[in-house]
Parts: structure tokens; C-alpha cells; sequence
């Protein structure tokens, strides 16, 4: 396994205290241009832009804002409900054209794969919350980056467990809205995302937690997976396990 060396001597002054917000999310952008551009330019002040991570076509990781301090990155943006991205956020540049023809060496790859995977078990982040710029800019289309970056089998192999379930479960068709995916058992906990129907959810039941919900006439305990993210059973049906 190639090794994470991160250079840090650069230093971005683009940057303001994260505060207690704590960091819940990873965002990957593409540079569209040079690292040694890149570098220029989010070092600048005057750019007033930044990243925290800037890995280069040779693999090589740049650290330009230090993790407990907010790096200007997202712009306009939100992710179910949330607005001020850059608060609870990494930000990673990944050298690149960005014109979906050039591609991301194996090298770049797996030094952000490293890099993401200390991320998430140093912080805990979900898969849902590992994100593209594109994903999270306002209005949609705003923002392409990173093109052609291989989507989501990258994000998807940060969490190889999840590909292992002890129990399946799917989202009931009659659930046309949708089940909500939420951080912990009650219904006006924060919603990180939502299946529609007729999507896979893997995890277990969490015990004693029953509740019922307006509209449906049945109760059912919450089903967590192994991210510890949670969806109301009385939208699932058991698959196996």
C-alpha cells in the first residue's frame, strides 16, 4: 500500500475558525488547470478561495488549511438542508483538467483514497457525505467538478463494510416519497438523505427503539446500518438475514 506523506509548507491565509461546528462531510473538487497553478492561486489572498488537501497528478498531497479551521471552498452550496458547507467540511483539489477526457492517475487516486479514509475514521464521516462540488453546488449545473472522476466506485470502496451486511432490507414501493435517512431514532432527528422506493438499505434492528408514524398505521423499530445512519422500518421490508 503506497504510504500518505502530506507537505505542509504551504499554507493558505484564505481560511477562519471552524468554531465547535464539527466536521461531518468530505467535498472533491478538480482544479481545471495545473497544481503549480493551483497552489498560486488558492495561496492567494486575493483569490479568497482555498482548499484544505491538493493532491497532484504524481500523487503528491498538499495541505494548504489545517482541519480545525474552515477552508473556502464550497461557494454556493447546501446538502439536505445544509447551507454553510464549508463550516462542517474537507475540501480535496485533485489536479485535473476537468474536461472529462483527462484522466486521474492510479497514484492520485490512491493517495486520495488514503487520504479519505483517515478522514472518515478520524472524524466519522458517512458515505453519504462524501461528495463531488457537483453534487453540492446552488443552482444544479453550477458546477461540474471533479469530470469524470470514476464515481461512485470510488466513494463506494471507502466503505467496504457496508457491502456486507448482516440483514437486507428495501424500501416498500408504497413509500413513493421516499424514507428518510437520519442520524439517530426520532423523527425530527436531521435527515442526511433519502431512499426512494424500491432501494436496498443493510443493518439491523435497534433494540427498543419502536415508534409509530402518522399516516402509515403501524409501528416498527428503526433499522441501523453499520454507518450508524438509521431508517424507520415501517418503510422496509426484509429481504434476508
Amino acid at each position: 500500500m503506497t504510504n500518505l506523506a502530506i507537505d505542509s509548507s504551504r499554507r493558505s491565509a484564505n481560511r477562519s475558525p471552524r468554531g465547535s461546528t464539527i466536521i461531518e462531510m468530505i467535498v472533491l473538487h478538480a482544479t481545471v488547470g495545473s497544481a503549480k497553478s493551483a497552489l498560486d492561486w488558492l495561496t492567494s489572498p486575493a483569490s479568497k478561495v482555498s482548499t484544505h488537501y491538493l493532491i497532484d497528478n504524481a500523487g503528491k498531497v498538499y495541505q494548504l488549511v489545517a482541519d480545525d479551521q474552515v477552508a473556502w471552498h464550497a461557494g454556493r452550496s447546501s446538502w439536505h438542508g445544509v447551507t454553510k458547507v464549508n463550516e462542517c467540511s474537507l475540501g480535496i483539489e485533485l489536479e485535473n483538467a476537468n474536461d472529462g477526457r483527462d484522466p486521474y492517475p492510479a497514484v492520485q487516486l490512491e493517495q486520495c483514497r488514503l487520504l479519505c479514509l483517515d478522514k472518515i475514521a478520524r472524524y466519522h464521516i458517512a458515505r453519504g457525505d462524501v461528495v463531488r462540488h457537483l453534487d453540492i453546488a446552488t443552482p444544479r449545473g453550477r458546477k461540474t467538478d471533479p469530470a469524470a472522476f470514476p464515481w461512485p466506485a470510488f466513494a463506494d470502496a471507502l466503505y467496504p463494510h457496508l457491502s456486507s451486511p448482516d440483514a437486507h432490507y428495501r424500501v416498500l414501493n408504497r413509500a413513493t416519497a421516499g424514507a428518510t435517512i437520519r442520524d439517530y431514532p426520532r423523527t425530527n432527528a436531521r435527515i442526511r438523505g433519502v431512499l426512494e422506493a424500491g432501494a436496498d438499505w443493510y443493518g439491523e434492528p435497534i433494540a427498543g427503539q419502536l415508534v409509530s408514524v402518522t399516516g402509515f398505521g403501524s409501528s416498527a423499530t428503526w433499522i441501523r446500518n453499520l454507518d450508524q445512519r438509521v431508517v424507520w422500518g415501517g418503510l422496509l421490508e426484509k429481504v434476508r438475514g
